[in-house]
C-alpha cells in the first residue's frame, strides 16, 4: 500500500507564510496547501512537499457546486511572490461569486 510522506519542513513554512486561512490536507495522496474560499470555491497547491530548494508549484481552483469542476490552473509557481498574489487574486476574483 502506497504510505503518504508527511508534510515537510517547506511546506509548513510555505503555509504558515499564507497565513491562517491555509491549511496542509492530503488530496490524492500528496500533502498539499488548501484554502476553502467558501462553500462553492476551494484552492489546492500542490508540488511543495518536498525538500528541493527551488519552488515549481501548481494552483488548482476548484469549483464544488453542483459537482466539483476544475475552473482554473496556474502552472510553473516559481517564487512565493506570485504564489501569494496569484492565490490573492483567485481569492479576490471568486470569495462573492456563487
Amino acid at each position: 500500500m502506497f504510505k503518504v510522506k508527511s508534510p515537510t519542513k517547506k511546506l509548513k513554512e510555505i503555509c504558515s507564510k499564507l497565513g491562517p486561512d491555509y491549511s496542509i490536507k492530503v488530496i490524492d495522496a500528496e500533502q498539499v496547501i488548501y484554502r476553502k474560499i467558501n462553500d462553492n470555491y476551494e484552492l489546492e497547491v500542490s508540488g511543495l512537499n518536498n525538500s528541493r530548494k527551488k519552488m515549481k508549484a501548481v494552483i488548482y481552483l476548484w469549483q464544488l457546486k453542483p459537482g466539483k469542476v476544475n475552473l482554473e490552473v496556474i502552472e510553473n509557481v516559481t517564487t512565493f511572490e506570485f504564489l501569494e498574489s496569484s492565490l490573492t487574486s483567485l481569492v479576490e476574483k471568486y470569495r462573492n461569486s456563487n
